[in-house]
C-alpha cells in the first residue's frame, strides 16, 4: 500500500481530515497565506482555464511578490477571488481541477508540490495536502503536465528529476484515492478518456483507472 494510501486509511475526511494535520506546520501554515480579497494587487494574468462555457478561472501572479490570485469569473462578472502560495501550473499545463462544490489549486511550497483547496462557492479554504511524498523537491524545469481533471477527481502529475508520481485525488471530499509511481521517464502529455487517465512517456500511452489507479 502506498502512502498516500495509507494517510487515506487513517482519514477519510478529506480536505478537513486529520490527515491534513500530520502533513506538519508548513502546509497547516496554508491558512495563513490564504486571503479572500486581500491587500496585495493582482498582477499579469499566468493562466487562464475554462470551466464551461460561462465560467473559467484566471490565475494571476501578485504584482510584486511570490503569491498567486485564482479568480473565478462568470462571463465578464468576477466572483471572487483568493490569494495562494505560488502556483504550480502554467499556460499550456494548468495546475486548477474545479468540481461542484470545490477548487483544487496546485502550488509549490519550499520546492515541493502540494494542493491548496477552497469552496467553489465562496473560496473558503477548505485544506491542502502534500503531494510526492516518498521524494524530495520537484523539478522546477519540467514541461509536461501538472493537473488532468474530469470534474469529479484531480490526477496530479508530480515530477522530480529522476521521479515521477501520479496522483488520484476526489475533488469534493479531498479524499486521496490511489497514487502511481511513474519511474524516472519524463512525462510528456497527458489526458483523460473515459474511465481512464492516461500519461505518455515517450512509449504507448500508460493507462490508468481513474477511481483505483489500477493499469488498464
Amino acid at each position: 500500500m502506498s502512502e498516500l494510501r495509507r494517510q487515506a486509511a487513517k482519514s477519510r475526511l478529506g480536505w478537513l481530515g486529520p490527515a491534513i494535520v500530520a502533513l506538519g506546520a508548513a502546509v497547516a501554515a496554508l491558512g495563513v497565506w490564504y486571503v479572500l480579497h486581500a491587500r496585495p494587487t493582482a498582477g499579469a494574468v499566468v493562466d487562464s482555464i475554462a470551466i464551461d462555457a460561462r465560467h473559467r478561472v484566471v490565475v494571476r501572479g501578485e504584482a510584486g511578490g511570490e503569491r498567486s490570485f485564482v479568480e473565478l469569473y462568470d462571463g465578464d462578472e468576477l466572483l471572487w477571488q483568493a490569494l495562494v502560495p505560488a502556483y504550480g501550473g502554467r499556460p499550456g499545463a494548468p495546475g486548477i481541477a474545479v468540481g461542484k462544490s470545490a477548487v483544487s489549486i496546485r502550488i509549490v511550497r519550499d520546492g515541493k508540490a502540494e494542493i491548496f483547496a477552497i469552496a467553489r462557492d465562496t473560496a473558503q479554504k477548505l485544506g491542502g495536502m502534500g503531494l510526492g511524498h516518498g521524494h524530495g523537491t520537484i523539478d522546477p524545469t519540467a514541461t509536461g503536465p501538472v493537473t488532468l481533471t474530469d470534474h469529479v477527481r484531480s490526477y496530479e502529475v508530480v515530477s522530480g528529476r529522476d521521479w515521477h508520481q501520479l496522483v488520484g485525488i476526489e475533488l469534493d471530499s479531498g479524499k486521496p484515492l490511489w497514487s502511481v509511481e511513474l519511474g524516472p521517464a519524463p512525462v510528456t502529455a497527458g489526458g483523460v478518456e473515459g474511465n481512464a487517465v492516461w500519461v505518455s512517456q515517450g512509449g504507448p500511452p500508460r493507462r490508468f483507472d481513474v477511481t483505483t489507479g489500477k493499469p488498464l
